[in-house]
Protein backbone atom coordinates (compact mmCIF):
# COMPACT_ATOMS: atom_id res chain seq x y z
CA UNK A 1 0.00 0.00 0.00
CA UNK A 2 1.30 3.44 -0.97
CA UNK A 3 0.81 5.59 2.16
CA UNK A 4 1.37 9.32 2.59
CA UNK A 5 1.57 10.78 6.07
CA UNK A 6 0.54 14.43 5.88
CA UNK A 7 1.95 16.29 8.86
CA UNK A 8 5.09 15.97 10.93
CA UNK A 9 4.02 17.03 14.40
CA UNK A 10 3.46 15.11 17.62
CA UNK A 11 0.51 12.99 16.48
CA UNK A 12 2.09 12.29 13.10
CA UNK A 13 5.31 11.23 14.80
CA UNK A 14 3.49 8.93 17.20
CA UNK A 15 1.62 7.12 14.39
CA UNK A 16 4.50 7.02 11.87
CA UNK A 17 6.19 3.78 13.08
CA UNK A 18 2.87 1.92 12.86
CA UNK A 19 2.06 3.31 9.40
CA UNK A 20 5.43 1.96 8.27
CA UNK A 21 4.12 -1.54 9.00
CA UNK A 22 1.13 -1.07 6.69
CA UNK A 23 3.04 -0.37 3.50
CA UNK A 24 5.44 2.04 1.81
CA UNK A 25 5.41 5.31 3.76
CA UNK A 26 6.18 8.80 2.51
CA UNK A 27 5.91 11.97 4.60
CA UNK A 28 4.81 15.43 3.49
CA UNK A 29 4.71 18.59 5.56
CA UNK A 30 4.43 22.23 4.53
CA UNK A 31 7.89 22.63 6.09
CA UNK A 32 10.04 20.10 4.24
CA UNK A 33 12.70 20.09 6.94
CA UNK A 34 10.20 18.74 9.48
CA UNK A 35 9.02 16.07 7.03
CA UNK A 36 12.63 15.09 6.41
CA UNK A 37 13.42 14.78 10.12
CA UNK A 38 10.42 12.56 10.78
CA UNK A 39 10.97 10.45 7.67
CA UNK A 40 14.59 9.83 8.62
CA UNK A 41 13.54 8.92 12.16
CA UNK A 42 11.24 6.10 11.03
CA UNK A 43 12.91 5.06 7.77
CA UNK A 44 10.36 6.64 5.43
CA UNK A 45 10.80 8.98 2.45
CA UNK A 46 10.19 12.72 2.67
CA UNK A 47 8.24 14.43 -0.13
CA UNK A 48 9.42 17.85 -1.27
CA UNK A 49 7.15 18.23 -4.32
CA UNK A 50 3.45 18.62 -3.36
CA UNK A 51 2.39 17.20 -6.75
CA UNK A 52 3.73 13.85 -5.53
CA UNK A 53 1.33 13.80 -2.58
CA UNK A 54 -0.94 11.06 -3.87
CA UNK A 55 -1.39 7.35 -3.36
CA UNK A 56 -3.60 4.64 -1.90
CA UNK A 57 -3.98 5.98 1.62
CA UNK A 58 -3.48 9.38 3.24
CA UNK A 59 -3.09 9.69 6.98
CA UNK A 60 -3.70 13.33 7.79
CA UNK A 61 -2.32 14.52 11.13
CA UNK A 62 -2.44 18.30 10.94
CA UNK A 63 -4.05 21.04 13.02
CA UNK A 64 -7.83 21.45 12.93
CA UNK A 65 -7.59 24.76 11.12
CA UNK A 66 -5.37 23.25 8.40
CA UNK A 67 -7.59 20.27 7.53
CA UNK A 68 -9.85 21.99 5.01
CA UNK A 69 -6.94 23.55 3.12
CA UNK A 70 -5.08 20.23 3.01
CA UNK A 71 -8.16 18.46 1.64
CA UNK A 72 -8.56 21.06 -1.08
CA UNK A 73 -4.85 21.18 -1.93
CA UNK A 74 -4.73 17.41 -2.48
CA UNK A 75 -8.16 17.00 -4.03
CA UNK A 76 -8.89 13.55 -5.52
CA UNK A 77 -5.37 12.35 -4.73
CA UNK A 78 -6.15 9.22 -2.68
CA UNK A 79 -8.41 6.21 -2.49
CA UNK A 80 -8.76 6.37 1.31
CA UNK A 81 -7.97 9.16 3.76
CA UNK A 82 -8.13 9.30 7.55
CA UNK A 83 -7.63 12.38 9.69
CA UNK A 84 -6.87 12.46 13.41
CA UNK A 85 -8.96 15.42 14.54
CA UNK A 86 -11.32 14.86 17.44
CA UNK A 87 -13.29 17.97 16.50
CA UNK A 88 -13.95 17.70 12.77
CA UNK A 89 -16.06 14.96 11.15
CA UNK A 90 -14.57 12.90 8.34
CA UNK A 91 -16.55 14.91 5.77
CA UNK A 92 -14.04 17.77 6.03
CA UNK A 93 -11.53 15.74 3.98
CA UNK A 94 -14.01 14.35 1.42
CA UNK A 95 -12.42 16.30 -1.46
CA UNK A 96 -9.15 14.37 -1.18
CA UNK A 97 -10.30 10.72 -1.32
CA UNK A 98 -13.02 8.33 -2.41
CA UNK A 99 -13.47 7.05 1.15
CA UNK A 100 -12.82 9.05 4.30
CA UNK A 101 -12.86 8.62 8.05
CA UNK A 102 -11.50 10.06 11.27
CA UNK A 103 -9.35 8.12 13.72
CA UNK A 104 -8.91 10.05 16.96
CA UNK A 105 -6.71 8.77 19.80
CA UNK A 106 -8.42 9.34 23.16
CA UNK A 107 -5.39 10.70 24.99
CA UNK A 108 -3.11 13.72 24.96
CA UNK A 109 0.02 13.28 22.84
CA UNK A 110 2.57 15.86 24.06
CA UNK A 111 5.52 14.36 22.14
CA UNK A 112 6.38 12.08 19.22
CA UNK A 113 6.24 8.91 21.29
CA UNK A 114 4.61 5.88 19.63
CA UNK A 115 4.47 4.07 22.98
CA UNK A 116 1.72 6.45 24.10
CA UNK A 117 -0.63 4.89 21.57
CA UNK A 118 -0.17 1.25 22.54
CA UNK A 119 -3.48 -0.10 23.94
CA UNK A 120 -4.97 3.42 23.96
CA UNK A 121 -8.64 4.10 23.33
CA UNK A 122 -9.49 5.61 19.94
CA UNK A 123 -12.65 6.51 18.05
CA UNK A 124 -13.67 6.17 14.40
CA UNK A 125 -16.40 7.63 12.23
CA UNK A 126 -16.69 7.59 8.45
CA UNK A 127 -17.16 5.28 5.45
CA UNK A 128 -17.10 1.49 5.81
CA UNK A 129 -14.13 1.26 3.43
CA UNK A 130 -12.21 3.79 5.53
CA UNK A 131 -13.14 1.88 8.66
CA UNK A 132 -11.41 -1.22 7.29
CA UNK A 133 -8.15 0.73 6.99
CA UNK A 134 -8.64 2.25 10.45
CA UNK A 135 -9.26 -1.21 11.90
CA UNK A 136 -6.10 -2.54 10.26
CA UNK A 137 -4.03 0.28 11.75
CA UNK A 138 -5.73 -0.19 15.11
CA UNK A 139 -4.78 -3.87 15.13
CA UNK A 140 -1.13 -3.01 14.43
CA UNK A 141 -0.73 -0.42 17.20
CA UNK A 142 -2.91 -1.84 18.88
CA UNK A 143 -5.72 0.60 19.67
CA UNK A 144 -9.03 -0.14 21.42
CA UNK A 145 -11.31 1.19 18.71
CA UNK A 146 -14.84 2.53 19.26
CA UNK A 147 -17.31 4.15 16.87
CA UNK A 148 -18.87 7.58 17.36
CA UNK A 149 -21.61 9.60 15.67
CA UNK A 150 -20.25 11.92 12.98
CA UNK A 151 -22.86 14.53 13.94
CA UNK A 152 -21.70 14.58 17.58
CA UNK A 153 -17.99 15.29 17.11
CA UNK A 154 -18.20 18.72 18.74
CA UNK A 155 -19.81 17.27 21.87
CA UNK A 156 -17.29 14.41 21.87
CA UNK A 157 -14.28 16.73 21.60
CA UNK A 158 -15.67 19.07 24.25
CA UNK A 159 -15.59 16.10 26.62
CA UNK A 160 -11.99 15.39 25.64
CA UNK A 161 -10.93 19.00 26.29
CA UNK A 162 -12.67 19.11 29.67
CA UNK A 163 -11.23 15.79 30.79
CA UNK A 164 -7.69 16.33 29.52
CA UNK A 165 -6.64 19.89 28.75
CA UNK A 166 -8.68 21.58 31.46
CA UNK A 167 -7.88 18.95 34.07
CA UNK A 168 -4.21 19.43 33.18
CA UNK A 169 -4.54 23.19 33.72
CA UNK A 170 -6.23 22.61 37.09
CA UNK A 171 -3.46 20.23 38.16
CA UNK A 172 -0.81 22.75 37.17
CA UNK A 173 -2.58 25.54 39.05
CA UNK A 174 -3.22 23.32 42.05
CA UNK A 175 0.45 22.42 42.13
CA UNK A 176 1.41 26.09 42.06
CA UNK A 177 -0.89 26.78 45.01
CA UNK A 178 0.61 23.86 46.95
CA UNK A 179 4.07 25.25 46.34
CA UNK A 180 2.86 28.69 47.46
CA UNK A 181 1.38 27.10 50.58
CA UNK A 182 4.81 25.71 51.43
CA UNK A 183 3.97 21.99 51.48
CA UNK A 184 7.12 20.09 52.45
CA UNK A 185 7.78 16.63 53.93
CA UNK A 186 7.76 16.44 57.74
CA UNK A 187 10.96 14.38 58.02
CA UNK A 188 13.88 14.64 60.43
CA UNK A 189 17.31 15.16 58.93
CA UNK A 190 18.14 11.47 59.32
CA UNK A 191 14.86 10.24 57.79
CA UNK A 192 14.47 9.26 54.10
CA UNK A 193 14.03 12.15 51.70
CA UNK A 194 10.66 12.90 50.14
CA UNK A 195 11.97 12.07 46.67
CA UNK A 196 13.15 8.62 47.76
CA UNK A 197 9.93 7.70 49.53
CA UNK A 198 7.57 8.89 46.78
CA UNK A 199 9.24 7.48 43.68
CA UNK A 200 11.21 10.62 42.80
CA UNK A 201 8.18 12.94 43.10
CA UNK A 202 8.56 16.23 44.92
CA UNK A 203 5.94 17.20 47.51
CA UNK A 204 3.95 19.34 45.05
CA UNK A 205 3.54 16.56 42.46
CA UNK A 206 3.00 13.91 45.13
CA UNK A 207 0.06 15.85 46.58
CA UNK A 208 -1.42 16.43 43.10
CA UNK A 209 -1.04 12.74 42.25
CA UNK A 210 -2.68 11.52 45.48
CA UNK A 211 -5.77 13.73 45.32
CA UNK A 212 -6.35 13.32 41.57
CA UNK A 213 -6.02 9.52 41.72
CA UNK A 214 -8.35 9.32 44.72
CA UNK A 215 -10.87 11.62 43.04
CA UNK A 216 -10.85 9.42 39.94
CA UNK A 217 -11.39 6.25 41.98
CA UNK A 218 -14.28 7.90 43.80
CA UNK A 219 -15.88 9.03 40.55
CA UNK A 220 -15.59 5.57 38.99
CA UNK A 221 -17.26 4.08 42.06
CA UNK A 222 -19.88 6.72 42.89
CA UNK A 223 -20.41 8.94 39.84
CA UNK A 224 -21.93 12.32 40.74
CA UNK A 225 -22.22 11.23 44.38
CA UNK A 226 -18.43 11.47 44.61
CA UNK A 227 -18.60 15.28 44.76
CA UNK A 228 -17.50 16.80 48.07
CA UNK A 229 -16.22 20.17 49.24
CA UNK A 230 -17.47 23.65 50.15
CA UNK A 231 -19.70 24.04 47.07
CA UNK A 232 -21.56 20.81 47.86
CA UNK A 233 -22.01 22.09 51.43
CA UNK A 234 -22.88 25.58 50.09
CA UNK A 235 -20.36 27.05 52.51
CA UNK A 236 -20.05 30.60 51.14
CA UNK A 237 -17.61 31.68 53.84
CA UNK A 238 -15.04 29.18 52.61
CA UNK A 239 -15.84 29.82 48.92
CA UNK A 240 -15.44 33.59 49.28
CA UNK A 241 -12.23 33.27 51.28
CA UNK A 242 -10.60 30.88 48.84
CA UNK A 243 -11.73 32.76 45.73
CA UNK A 244 -10.21 35.94 47.18
CA UNK A 245 -6.76 34.34 47.31
CA UNK A 246 -6.74 33.88 43.52
CA UNK A 247 -6.09 36.22 40.62
CA UNK A 248 -9.14 37.79 38.97
CA UNK A 249 -9.54 35.19 36.23
CA UNK A 250 -8.85 32.20 38.47
CA UNK A 251 -11.26 33.61 41.06
CA UNK A 252 -13.93 33.78 38.35
CA UNK A 253 -13.26 30.14 37.37
CA UNK A 254 -13.43 29.04 41.01
CA UNK A 255 -16.72 30.89 41.64
CA UNK A 256 -18.33 29.71 38.39
CA UNK A 257 -17.56 26.07 39.16
CA UNK A 258 -18.89 26.55 42.69
CA UNK A 259 -22.10 28.08 41.32
CA UNK A 260 -22.57 25.21 38.86
CA UNK A 261 -22.29 22.70 41.71
CA UNK A 262 -24.53 24.66 44.10
CA UNK A 263 -27.21 25.19 41.45
CA UNK A 264 -27.27 21.48 40.59
CA UNK A 265 -25.92 22.07 37.11
CA UNK A 266 -23.67 19.01 37.29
Amino acid sequence: MDIVLIGAGRVAGAFAPFLMKMGSLRVWNRTFENASILAKKVGAVAISDPTQVKGDFAFVAVSDKALKNVAEQFSQSFTVALHTSGFHPSSVIEPMANYVGSLHPWLPIPEQDHNLLVNALATFEGNREAEQIAAELASIVPLRLHRIDSQKKTTYHTAAVLLSNYVDVLMIKGGELLREAGVTPAYDDDAPSNEHSSGELDAEKLFVKEIVETTLRNYLKLGKDSLTGPAVRKDMEVIDAEASTLSEKWSLVYRLLAEIIMEGGI
